[in-house]
């Protein structure tokens, strides 16, 4: 008798305490616990792909009174900070995501007046953003930027840390990971947060379709190493 699989969309859970810790974290999640007490204005940025929005969308799940908002689509600036302040409103956090590098100048100037308008009605404010020091084009933005208290989030270095997030990201995914695969992952592709995630999106999408024997010969195949 063939078994019968349920197909069914499972919210995607974020677990921030299953993400964050590894070493690269630790000195960056003691600074947003005082934030997160005291507020303040605080700029989370990293020198590469290191969880930054997985971090910000975990921290409003666990914590009603912030909220996240990232940048919407050919937005004008002060229609891009009205949407914003209408989502936040209700909130006494305000966490900002943007996209890595430069940004577009509407961008730019709806961020400058998002943070003009966080220290009027003296709200917290974090901003996690990685960018270039050369991104910082509009001058009032960077001024601003740099005023305030700047922590960086590091990817995990060693293969103990980089198979925890893994482990981590697959639990969130309701995927029981084998570790032999974990290791084909570490042990062959760069220890590039980016490129691991994305394997890891491949493997997971292809053990739900062919429902195989999930061996390391098996992810090596489908990573065509």
């Amino acid at each position: 008798m063939q078994q019968q699989f349920l197909h069914f969309s499972s919210p995607l859970k974020h677990d921030y305490h299953m993400w964050v810790h590894h070493k690269g974290t630790e000195m960056a999640c003691a600074k947003l616990a005082m934030w997160l007490n005291q507020g303040g204005f605080l700029w989370l940025t990293s020198d590469e792909a290191a969880g930054k929005s997985h971090l910000l969308h975990a921290l409003a799940q666990e914590y009603p009174q912030l909220k996240r908002v990232e940048p919407g689509k050919r937005l004008s600036p002060m229609k891009q900070v009205a949407v914003w302040l209408e989502t936040l409103a209700d909130a006494d956090l305000w966490a900002l995501d943007l996209h890595a590098g430069k940004l577009s100048k509407q961008t730019a100037l709806a961020l400058f007046h998002l943070i003009e308008r966080a220290q009027e009605s003296q709200h917290a404010l974090l901003i996690s953003w990685r960018c270039l020091d050369e991104d910082l084009e509009l001058d009032e933005l960077a001024s601003r930027l740099r005023m305030m208290e700047q922590i960086k989030l590091q990817a995990p270095e060693s293969d103990d840390d980089l198979a925890l997030v893994l482990q981590a990201t697959a639990k969130q995914l309701h995927w029981d990971i084998p570790n032999a695969l974990i290791k084909v992952m570490i042990r062959y592709l760069p220890h590039d947060l980016t490129v691991q995630m994305n394997a890891l999106y491949r493997l997971e999408a292809a053990s739900l379709e062919e429902r195989a024997r999930l061996t390391q010969a098996w992810a090596k195949k489908k990573l065509k190493l």
